[in-house]
């Protein structure tokens, strides 16, 4: 098969390899990765893809030789950051035994006397994909498993976070093979991973999550699980409260991805862990970012179908709590139109929905614009999985409550707006069972048809979308409360408000 790489680039790259000069591979990394040199970017990886295709024996072992020699950090980092791209697990198996067995020599010395914590990270990497791949055909490096578990007991901060990292990236693959020689040292792995989650070092506390979560089928005795879930929740709060938001955004990360990993698992402490995150959510302290982290947590849990029986046992006071969440980004986010009421569609729907000016549409908008459209998407995205997950006869004693005490009764309009979207969208799952709730359909028809008149032109398009939908609810509305609605329709007619004009206008007769 021909090469889709040039023989003149195929003798270059061999040329450049085999040299004992590493000025070639200097130029390599500055067209690579440095910001001013973006015009011969492509080159270089043009370079680095054929050194792989046709040498990735050579380009191994030169890379793994920089890494490992070079008196110069920003060499080795560079060195490094070569090597994760190529992927050192493609490149392992084309090496000879005994280059094998000299690279694995070297790197344990290595890592021993390599000073630049960034560099051991990306260092980290390296020896995951090459641990993983040795193990995956079924082969050993026992030597490195016991420097790793060296490692993760020592005062050296920065051999802790590099073996914690290890030991969080291994593959599937390489977990099962590993797991028979690691069962007996299971306690210890366990006391090591209980300290670093304690540790004052927030780095080390966040690998050591990230390392649970990756090996936490070594810790399936209830007992070992407790104690590790029970520190990471610990931990997890000091990180929220005691460093930046970057480190809890990735010990959290770390637990939403343990809920869909071990969820038989965790279902003893599901409620708590509910509680825990909606805590989180409902601090006026933290971020937009933050709170959405924390229900994502709640999310992850509503979509298993190991947490039906624990969602259905969470008291109506806490479902209540879980749904103002959301409410609180459908308040804060929705975006005010500016009562330009010019231009509309004659769609009642995208007039009532309206979520950004043609301007903003056509120039494209603004990060921040982005921001906070994403963070209104994210609420209703959250109410419907809400929905979903507690089922029609709990959802609507729910919004009854809300909408009644809360919100379609608000002085302010961004209120009485989140709520008719909520009613929006819970009434697309659930239109029978609010049609058949006691007094429901009727309390919530006479507030939506007062809101025909709202002082605020969103408020009443969003009314107007609401009662337009052909759903169950509305047409049981429309028949049983028939002069109620040609009266609401009557007023609206002298409504000066052309895109309310247009909407009641699509209305039936």
């Amino acid at each position: 098969m021909e090469s889709e790489f040039p023989l003149e680039l195929q003798s270059e790259t061999f040329k450049i390899l085999s040299s004992n000069d590493d000025t070639s591979m200097e130029t390599l990394f500055s067209h690579l990765y440095d910001p001013q040199q973006q015009q011969n970017r492509s080159q270089a990886l043009t370079f680095l893809q054929c050194c792989k295709h046709h040498h990735p024996d050579l380009l191994m072992i030169k890379l793994f030789f920089l890494l490992t020699s070079s008196p110069e950090i920003p060499t080795r980092t560079n060195a490094a950051r070569a090597l994760v791209f190529v992927q050192p697990n493609e490149l392992w198996p084309k090496l000879r035994p005994q280059a094998q067995s000299r690279l694995q020599a070297h790197f344990i010395n290595y890592l021993t006397e390599e000073t630049s914590i960034h560099v051991l990270r990306l260092a980290s990497t390296i020896l995951s994909q090459t641990v993983s791949v040795i193990y995956k055909s079924q082969r050993h490096w026992n030597e490195i498993i016991d420097f790793l578990f060296s490692s993760v007991n020592s005062n050296d901060e920065k051999l802790r976070e590099f073996s914690l990292l290890v030991f969080s990236s291994l593959t599937n693959d390489c977990r099962i093979s590993l797991l028979k020689s690691l069962n007996d040292r299971v306690r210890v792995l366990h006391s090591s991973f209980l300290a670093s989650l304690t540790s004052r070092n927030p780095d080390v506390q966040v690998a050591s999550f990230a390392a649970v979560v990756n090996l936490i089928c070594l810790f399936s005795d209830n007992q070992l699980f407790h104690e590790l879930l029970r520190a990471m929740m610990v931990a997890v709060f000091a990180l929220l409260h005691g460093f930046e938001r970057s480190y809890f955004k990735s010990a959290f990360a770390e637990l939403v991805k343990l809920v869909s990993a071990e969820p038989l698992l965790l279902k003893p402490y599901m409620s708590d862990m509910v509680l825990d995150a909606l805590q989180i959510a409902e601090n006026c302290g933290v971020t937009e970012e933050t709170r959405r982290l924390a229900f994502e947590l709640v999310l992850a849990m509503a979509e298993l179908k190991e947490s039906e029986q624990v969602l259905a046992s969470l008291p109506h006071e806490m479902v209540v709590r879980l749904f103002l969440v959301p409410m609180k980004s459908l308040v804060l986010y929705v975006k005010e139109d500016g009562n330009d009421n010019s231009n509309c569609d004659g769609n009642g729907a995208d007039c009532g929905a309206d979520r950004g000016t043609e301007d903003e549409r056509e120039k494209g908008a603004d990060p921040e614009t982005e921001k906070v459209d994403d963070a209104y998407e994210f609420g209703i995205k959250c109410l419907k999985k809400l929905s979903v997950a507690f089922g029609g006869t709990k959802v609507v004693a729910v919004v009854h409550e809300l909408l009644k005490n809360y919100y379609l009764d608000s002085t302010d309009w961004k209120m009485r707006h989140a709520g008719i979207t909520l009613l929006t969208e819970i009434s697309k799952e659930f239109s029978d069972a609010m049609v058949l709730r006691e007094k429901f359909l009727e309390e919530t028809i006479i507030r939506i048809l007062k809101l025909f008149q709202d002082s605020h032109v969103q408020v009443r398009l969003a009314a107007f979308t609401l009662m337009d939908m052909p759903i169950i609810f509305v047409q049981s509305a429309q028949i049983l409360y028939h002069p109620r609605f040609v009266y609401a329709f009557s007023i609206a007619l002298s409504d000066g408000d052309n895109k309310v004009k247009v909407s009641y206008k699509s209305f039936p007769p």
